[in-house]
């Protein structure tokens, strides 16, 4: 969901506004150097900053710009994150019994038509798992042009590493000379204005950034450091789109990211607040009525687990109870509450106390039917 609901009023206004401006010039308009300054203060990391119209495209420059500057090749993500479709990094998305160590995972193709040859580039490490990870950087370090990863995963379910783990990442890059890139296309505008970054207080190299920036309207877009971002000078390293920061969704991440920063910010805050009030909540009702299920996660975005304590890493996940978390998605579907099937919920601007009441309403009476065997099978 949009972080401003489906229909926010300042955004509606700004795209109507927009479309009797023009919609596509060619070229760079007042909206995107707007938008580009909206962004280089929100980001610790960005010294420059340029816009794609998706999170996969966002990464894959990223990926092009690390790889430029360090003359290297491979990548290393980690097993359960997510970062785009493209064919080079849709790897070990999802946690594989068929995956080889729990220390030492193998590159897992995702979809029918991904060439196995996309392997040959990729390093998958697990996550929230430092000494292997020390280990594989120890082995392949200086083959290595970038870290990838969410700073806060959400994907696969939340699973918050806090600040230390990040922080030793930070240190690992610089001492192998790697790029960390953040993909905070979700964290992004949801943790607060400056992401998963301002809130660890942990800086990386480049960052990719979309989804919750324009309200809905297709855009998204890569920052980072100014020796990164000069490469792509001259088109010196090639970043191309016609549709990149298109005058319509610039105007609407305007309009988004104002309306977030209003009040010091203070719809994050109150966003949190619920997410965190849905989680104890939720908690609650599980260990009131014995269900092997646990919700975690910062506040904006939380997960549903199928287990009674939150996983540290995605591997835990292969032994929760996937029909047990199939159920509760069905019948919250029936009450008229949308998750994720994975578990996944977001806290949004239009949600308030009324909608949390109503949320831990239903949610104890799917619970009571869980538990007393009522669900629809």
């Amino acid at each position: 969901m949009p972080i401003h609901s489906h229909r926010p009023a300042p955004v509606v206004d700004a795209v109507q506004t927009a479309l009797g401006q023009g919609t596509m010039f060619g070229a760079a308009c007042p909206a995107e150097l707007e938008l580009a300054e909206r962004v280089v203060v929100c980001w610790p990391c960005a010294d420059m900053c340029r816009f794609t119209s998706s999170g996969t495209e966002a990464v894959q420059a990223a990926l092009r710009v690390a790889r430029a500057a360090t003359g290297r090749d491979k990548v290393l993500k980690f097993e359960g994150h997510f970062h785009g479709w493209g064919d080079n990094i849709y790897v070990s998305v999802k946690a594989s019994a068929h995956s080889g160590l729990n220390a030492r995972p193998h590159a897992l193709r995702m979809t029918p038509g991904q060439p196995e040859s996309v392997l040959s580039d990729v390093i998958v490490a697990p996550w929230n798992d430092l000494p292997a990870l020390e280990t594989v950087l120890s082995d392949h370090g200086r083959e290595i042009a970038a870290l990838i990863l969410e700073p806060y995963p959400t994907n696969n379910g939340c699973m918050d590493s806090g600040a230390a783990y990040l922080q030793a990442l930070r240190s690992l890059c610089d001492r192998h000379g790697i790029v960390l890139i953040f993909d905070e296309v979700v964290s992004g505008f949801r943790l607060g204005l400056s992401g998963a970054q301002g809130h660890y207080g942990v800086t990386p190299d480049l960052c990719t950034f979309g989804k919750a920036m324009a309200g809905g309207m297709p855009i998204a877009g890569f920052a980072g450091k100014q020796d990164l971002m000069r490469l792509l000078d001259g088109n010196q390293v090639s970043h191309l789109g016609t549709y990149n920061s298109n005058a319509i969704s610039a105007a609407a991440a305007l309009a988004t990211i104002d309306t977030l920063a209003a009040e010091d910010g203070a719809s994050f805050g109150r966003i949190t607040g619920y997410g965190r009030r849905l989680t104890d909540g939720f908690n609650e009702i599980f260990r009131r009525h014995d269900l092997p299920l646990c919700a975690d996660g910062l506040g904006p975005v939380l997960s549903i687990f199928a287990a009674r304590t939150p996983p540290k890493r995605y591997r835990e996940t292969l032994t929760h109870d996937a029909a047990l978390l199939a159920r509760l998605h069905q019948e919250l579907l029936v009450e008229g509450i949308w998750i994720f099937g994975r578990g996944n919920l977001m806290i949004g601007t239009a949600h308030g106390p009324t909608e949390m009441d109503e949320t831990l309403d239903k949610m104890d009476r799917v619970a009571s039917k869980l538990a007393n065997g009522k669900s629809r099978a």
